[in-house]
């Protein structure tokens, strides 16, 4: 329900925001406000594979766990492209998104999430055995043999 919430919030936000600042630096400032940060999260987005690449190989070179990269690789990612998105709502988002402590904190919370989640208790585990219709097939069940 809140990502309902929040898809129908963002485009409030922006509008309200590119009023905001658009009666303070003028239709100039703010196009090219857009303009700029969408050419910087295009150029962000195009060094992203290379920067991955390369703290993928530096953990795998210390013999640990690649995710650790691969998740910040994935968060600057999202920050690229909500830069690329017009809007200060995003752009502002986009920006925390490249700060180093945002997606340690981001990604602590995520690990803490996952690792306290709950398991499902609707799973029923066990064994059946699937007998034929009587009305169709009137041969009998075979036999099972006892276990100790």
């Amino acid at each position: 329900m809140w990502i309902l919430i929040a898809i129908l919030a963002v485009p409030v936000i922006e509008i309200a925001l590119f009023v905001q600042f658009g009666s303070e630096i003028g239709v100039i400032g703010t196009l090219a406000w857009v303009f700029a940060s969408g050419a910087v999260g295009i150029l962000l987005m195009r060094l992203e594979p290379y920067r991955n690449a390369e703290g993928v190989r530096a953990a795998l070179a210390q013999d640990s766990s690649p995710a650790s990269p691969m998740a910040h690789s994935a968060l600057r990612m999202i920050g690229a492209l909500l830069l690329v998105l017009p809007g200060f709502f995003t752009d502002a988002m986009g920006l925390l998104l490249l700060l180093p402590p945002v997606r340690n904190v981001l990604l602590a919370r995520l690990v803490l999430h996952v690792r306290t989640a709950r398991p499902r208790d609707d799973i029923i585990d066990g064994e059946y055995v699937r007998q034929p219709d009587m009305a169709d097939d009137t041969t009998p069940l075979p036999r099972q043999e006892k276990r100790d």
